[in-house]
């Protein structure tokens, strides 16, 4: 079973960290810095393709914005909320609040779609979303990978264990997010 798993992780591990990182960010980086600890994956690609995933998700959604990111982020209580919060830290901070918007959970949305929104210029949004990209992406896969060093000198070099504990951080952190997710569909209604 590790065997196929390594494999597995070999040849589709960075389209999932990708998909990972585009879908929701920060667990799914702590999971891959583990897998990369424990050479399941390897370093470089592992952070390109995290950068990749959650840069072509933050675009989207600030084209989104361009295209109809005030009628969509002032329709409902949901995101007219997040809206307010969002406006207010762009308006107090400029574009030094990507900086801080991205480490505030659940908030990746909202933000990226109000700097389209208000007709933010692009190349300044990409330059500064690309370097706090990248301090987000280092900081949460150094968590992981901590994690996976604190997990090889409590259990050993077992391999299985390894696995287990990596399925299980998968496990909880999709129940996690479907959870956010069901909580959040709760509150537009």
């Amino acid at each position: 079973m590790i065997e196929n798993l390594e494999q597995f992780l070999n040849q589709y591990g960075y389209v999932a960290v990708f998909i990972g990182t585009f879908l929701e960010g920060e667990i799914f980086l702590l999971v891959a810095g583990f897998f990369v600890k424990h050479g399941f994956l390897q370093p470089i690609p592992t952070f390109i393709f995290s950068i990749l995933g959650a840069l072509t998700h933050e675009l989207i959604y600030f084209f989104l914005g361009r295209w109809k990111g005030r009628h969509f982020l002032l329709g409902n209580k949901y995101t007219k909320r997040r809206y307010r919060k969002a406006k207010k830290m762009i308006d107090k901070y400029g574009v030094l609040s990507l900086f801080f918007i991205r480490f505030l959970y659940g908030m990746r949305i909202v933000p990226m779609m109000l700097f389209g929104a208000t007709g933010f210029n692009f190349y300044k949004f990409l330059f500064f979303n690309l370097i706090s990209l990248v301090m987000w992406t280092s900081i949460f896969l150094s968590l992981g990978y901590l994690f996976g060093h604190t997990a090889e000198i409590i259990f050993g070099k077992v391999k299985d264990i390894y696995l287990t504990t990596g399925i299980i951080i998968v496990l909880v952190a999709l129940v996690v997010y479907i959870i956010y997710y069901l909580r959040g569909r709760r509150g537009e209604q």
